[in-house]
């Protein structure tokens, strides 16, 4: 049997070959290219020849990852290609969509697979033998070792993958991890054991002669040469919108107990324990929580801001709108977050503004005091810039008062009757006066009467009409 292997294998054409004939690791290379694989490790002899041959790559050119985990699709892979390579002398599978796909397919229709696994999770050592036990004829594989049933710590003919594990273990492919020669079915396969089991499936001559029979008696009852019962656990899926699930299962992953129930995380999910990673391994519940990530609009309205400026052209108290106030209005974009339901964070991305705030502006009038020429200080409630003329005219007044050195004539519909008024400019300083005449006069004019000898009266008998003249009205 070891022959016709031997033959098959080393009639394959070495441009194509997945696996080539094995050739130990002293002969294969004349240094180690891993600094992760150590000329001590018990491995290393597998992981050259592997390498070596095609079985297997590194990781990098320099590292090997020897304790790093198969994946069941890396797993698969290997099993299909081992496979096409026995019965076509070549290999032809190459990557799909997902990338793993043709692997499977190829195979179910093999008869390698016998379910369908999670194949992005890390494979465990007892689905690795499942697979890779219908990888080759079972003439490839002939029992070589005495391994009664029952006779594996760990595994009992009634476990899960007890077949596979009993059949590689007899062919000499596998023979445990200690003395015990216990399987540890449920641990994830490391790179460093693949490469041990694939070198002796594919060389004969490497395969493990040993038995477990010396502490075997078929008669006495299988628990007096079984471990204790593997621990089992109670373990709560609590979802936030649909039904728990709840199982009773031995030490196990998330990852595991949602693929062995047929249940997917749907979009937003995210479970309180890593998929792979966490091993569950006491009575417990585990949250998967609903996340929502979501885009909201707000309308925002931002009223318009007023500025005041105080003047004395506005009589006091009084309002001069300089500019009208229009509120502002944007659309505001948040990234909102919810956790089962209730919002936990929001994030403004982005503001569109719609129409853009305009502040008003408005004249206040505040009044002010000014010191006469005699001396005296005026409170007065604003000032205006007015037409000024002046007249000489002696005789009563609109008012019906006698005309004096304070009579002014004004536009009643302007400056009414008893107006109070200080009057000067930069060239002129009329002093206090008061509204007791009128005549045809314009808006806003004042005719202020004086007599031939008043100081104003030379210049102001130049100029005739005086534009800039300051008209105060006191309070």
């Amino acid at each position: 049997m070891k022959n016709i292997l031997k033959k098959r294998f080393a009639s394959l054409s070495l441009a194509v070959l997945l696996f080539a004939a094995i050739v130990s690791a002293a002969a294969a290379y004349s240094y180690n290219p891993f600094t992760d694989v150590s000329p001590y490790a018990w491995y290393y002899a597998d992981v050259m020849n592997a390498v070596d041959s095609g079985l297997v790559n590194g990781k990098t050119g320099s590292t090997f990852c020897p304790d790093d985990y198969l994946t069941c699709a890396e797993a698969v892979k290997l099993a299909s290609c081992l496979n096409q390579l026995w019965w076509t002398g070549t290999v032809t599978l190459s990557n799909g969509t997902p990338w793993y796909r043709p692997y499977v397919d190829y195979a179910w229709n093999a008869g390698i697979l016998s379910e369908e696994y999670y194949w992005n999770g890390y494979a465990t050592r007892g689905v690795f033998m499942e697979i890779f036990a219908n990888a080759l004829p079972y003439y490839a594989l002939e029992e070589i070792n005495s391994v009664p049933d029952g006779s594996i710590p760990d595994v009992s003919v009634y476990d899960p993958y007890a077949d596979a594990i009993y059949y590689l273990y007899r062919a000499g492919v596998v023979q445990g991890s200690d003395d015990m020669h216990t399987c540890c079915p449920y641990n994830y396969i490391k790179r460093s054991e693949v490469a041990a089991i694939l070198t002796r499936m594919t060389d004969p001559s490497t395969r493990l002669r040993f038995t477990t029979a010396w502490d075997y008696d078929p008669y006495e009852p299988e628990e007096s040469v079984r471990e204790p019962e593997t621990p089992k656990y109670w373990i709560v899926v609590d979802f936030y919108d649909r039904d728990d699930l709840v199982v009773y299962t031995e030490a196990t992953t998330l990852g595991m107990i949602l693929y062995d129930n047929d249940v997917t995380l749907e979009d937003g999910e995210i479970p309180s324990v890593d998929l792979w990673d966490d091993w569950l391994a006491e009575d417990m519940t585990v949250t998967v929580d609903k996340y929502l990530y979501t885009t909201v609009q707000v309308r925002q309205i931002e009223p318009y801001t007023a500025e005041e400026i105080g003047v004395d052209t506005v009589p006091r108290g009084e309002i001069n709108v300089l500019q009208d106030g229009i509120d502002g209005e944007s659309i505001l974009h948040y990234s909102v977050t919810y956790k089962n339901g209730v919002e936990i964070d929001r994030r403004l991305d982005w503001e569109e503004v719609i129409v853009g705030m305009v502040p008003a502006r408005y004249e206040v009038g505040v009044g002010g005091t000014l010191v006469g020429n005699d001396g005296v200080t005026y409170s007065y409630s604003w000032k205006k810039i007015c037409k000024a003329t002046y007249y000489n005219l002696v005789g009563p007044t609109y008012s019906g008062s006698y005309t004096t050195t304070r009579t002014v004539a004004t536009n009643l519909d302007y400056i009414p009757i008893g107006t109070r008024m200080y009057i000067k400019n930069d060239r002129y300083d009329f002093g206090y006066r008061v509204s007791e005449d009128t005549g045809h006069l314009d808006p806003w004019q004042v005719d202020i009467w004086m007599m031939d000898d008043d100081p104003n009266a030379p210049l102001m008998s130049v100029e005739g009409v005086v534009y800039d003249m300051e008209v105060y009205f006191l309070d």
